[in-house]
């Protein structure tokens, strides 16, 4: 008996409600394992929710509940959505199952008595929002990304991963196994990350609680990463490891591709298959996000109906690369392809069924050119099509599709199948016409029905099958064979939407999300005696001459003005204020501070700003009448 196919989406983290790119990834891995249960092959599906680490620990807090109730809450919206979209997998892993627990604490103790993780102290920079540490390189590319919007620095004992003793492993897996990663432009991405050299990998804490214990060391914490990538362990029925397909977003593939797999290795098991990587639904070139107020949540497309929204997201996204979304796009789409593409293709041709076969699909006799074309195009469709969604790629096989439902359009328009019935002489004909478009719609039933499984069965019912379409395979499916039968009723399968009327009510009620105000701080730091605080010398100083520090979009220089003295003063502001903004702004500036060099510049003080760790710095300013030299106490 050959091994399950294991498909698995990555664990979402819960800190929000699902959106749209949860649930595009999450629909992605349904389609493929629905896919993959129709060519006869056992199938589990898995999905989950990553619940552990600061940001929860934090948001909890905050609230005055703890980090486990508030998991409970925002696991309940995923719970529910799945459902109500009729996701088929086996289980939803949650990183609080004991299970889990179990799992992650039995393989740190195995690779701590290995070797392979090691106790000592880290200082570098973590990024709050990533929950990761980063170094320098990887800090500027989240910066440039967007992604980095809490870096701090940290020092803390920590266990480490021998991340660095799996670089070369890693890069001959790479060599061997080209499927390993896609898209390929992917892969690549994550080879030069191995090739620039890899650094032993920080997975504990212990300035957070809220996490799976060390085992033997409770005061520290199993970091997120080495806890949640574990999940797909920790869930995997017998005899089905390794994964098959395991589904991530573009920005977490280096942990995906890299940390996963060296875990694996240092365990002794074997490494998944393949782990496609896609991208951003985007609004515009952004990326959506609660913090920018452009999330689009789910509910509101599944108004248009759980088919409508899972062909949207199929046949829009090609996998790996971005996508804008746009509502008229979206409703658009939905009018061309499922109202006047196949929704009306399927209502033409069973109301003619219906009128001149009395619902009975004929045999045809013989076939002319055309007929034979449109036949002969229908033997090469079907296995393309497959072939592409075995490749993950639905955007190319729906596009294949219905290319070939726009020439039976055409095939329509040549045919006049309703000038052939007003002539019994013409039925050969018609009969050809009638079974070439029966069994083209039943064939698209049948290719369709991973992606759209209501509408699909629909048609499938309404061509006179009394079966569900999903419990049929596509191996051996005999494209030419007879109808099973009658006819049913031809009801519409997809009414157009009105889409003035739509987008006014969407625009209507498409004010901002409100973004609950947060205070995202470090906690107060330890108390100092009143004598040492009042030997730091605050000044009001004057800013004279701003400007930005060449190779350097944060930095500037600036003449200040402290009444008794003039000083050269860099500050990192330059992400929030422009030179020309600063000139004869009053600041506040730490007079005593010992100087120190940026970007090869003496810098002799420091201007106080206010902020928290993900807002823009906001300079401290005194009262417009204050004199520079005023002395601040």
């Amino acid at each position: 008996m050959s091994k399950p196919f294991y498909i698995t989406t990555p664990i979402y983290y819960v800190n929000d409600r699902p959106h749209i790119g949860h649930t595009y990834t999450t629909v992605l891995a349904d389609v493929l394992a629905r896919y993959h249960r129709m060519r006869g092959e056992q199938t589990y599906f898995l999905t989950g929710t990553d619940e552990h680490g600061q940001k929860v620990e934090k948001a909890a807090a905050a609230r005055g509940i703890t980090p486990k109730q508030l998991a409970d809450e925002v696991v309940a919206n995923y719970t529910d959505l799945w459902q109500r979209m009729g996701m088929t997998h086996f289980r939803l892993i949650r990183t609080t199952d004991e299970d889990h627990k179990a799992q992650v604490q039995h393989l740190f103790k195995r690779l701590l008595d290995k070797g392979d993780i090691y106790k000592a102290t880290y200082k570098g920079l973590y990024s709050v929002s990533d929950e990761a540490y980063v170094t320098e390189l990887q800090a500027k590319e989240l910066q440039a990304q967007g992604l980095a919007h809490q870096l701090v620095e940290l020092e803390e004992e920590t266990y480490f991963f021998r991340l660095s003793a799996y670089q070369d492993r890693l890069l001959k897996h790479f060599e061997d196994h080209p499927e390993f990663v896609q898209p390929d432009f992917r892969f690549n991405e994550v080879k030069r990350f191995v090739e620039g050299g890899l650094q032993d990998l920080s997975i504990s804490r212990t300035s957070i609680t809220w996490g799976i214990p060390v085992p033997g060391d409770e005061k520290h914490v199993i970091y997120v990463w080495f806890d949640a990538l574990l999940n797909y362990l920790s869930a995997c029925p017998a005899n089905t490891w390794p994964p098959d397909l395991q589904l991530v977003g573009k920005d977490i593939l280096r942990f995906h591709a890299v940390y996963w797999p060296a875990f694996l290795m240092a365990a002794g098991m074997f490494l998944p298959t393949t782990i496609l990587a896609h991208g951003w639904w985007l609004m515009g070139d952004d990326k959506m996000s609660k913090s920018k107020g452009n999330v689009v949540r789910p509910d509101t497309l599944l108004h248009f109906g759980n088919d409508a929204l899972r062909f949207y997201f199929m046949r829009d996204m090609q996998v790996g690369y971005d996508r804008s979304f746009t509502y008229e796009g979206f409703i658009d789409r939905l009018n061309a392809d499922l109202a006047n593409g196949l929704g009306n293709l399927a209502s033409r041709t069973l109301s003619m069924i219906q009128r001149y076969r009395a619902g009975v699909v004929p045999l045809p006799s013989v076939l002319d050119a055309d007929d034979q074309e449109l036949a002969d195009q229908l033997l090469a469709v079907f296995p393309a099509y497959l072939e592409k969604a075995r490749a993950s790629d639905f955007n190319g096989a729906l596009d294949l599709l219905w290319t070939y439902l726009r020439a039976l359009d055409g095939y329509i328009v040549r045919a006049e199948p309703w000038k052939l019935a007003k002539d019994p002489a013409n039925d050969p004909k018609l009969d050809a016409v009638l079974a070439i478009l029966y069994r083209a719609l039943r064939a698209t039933a049948l290719l369709v029905a991973p992606v759209m499984p209501g509408l699909a069965q629909d048609l499938w019912t309404a061509l006179g099958h009394s079966t569900q379409v999903a419990d049929s395979t596509f191996h051996g499916f005999a494209l030419d064979g007879p109808a099973v039968g009658p006819i049913g009723e031809a009801k519409p399968l997809f009414q157009r939407i009105d889409k003035e009327k739509e987008m006014n009510e969407i625009e209507a009620a498409a004010a901002p999300e409100p973004v609950p105000p947060t205070l995202d701080v470090p906690a107060i730091r330890e108390t100092v005696d009143a004598d040492s605080f009042f030997k730091v010398d605050l000044r009001v100083g004057k800013i004279l001459e701003a400007e930005r520090v060449p190779k350097s979009d944060k930095l500037i220089k600036m003449k200040v003005d402290l009444g008794i003295e003039q000083r050269t003063i860099v500050g990192g502001i330059g992400k929030a204020y422009e030179p020309a903004d600063l000139l004869d702004r009053l600041v506040v500036v730490v007079a005593n501070l010992a100087p120190r060099k940026l970007m090869g510049i003496e810098s002799h003080g420091m201007l106080l700003a206010a902020s928290d760790n993900a807002s823009k710095p906001y300079l401290i300013a005194p009262p417009a009448d204050a004199q520079p030299g005023f002395l601040v106490k």
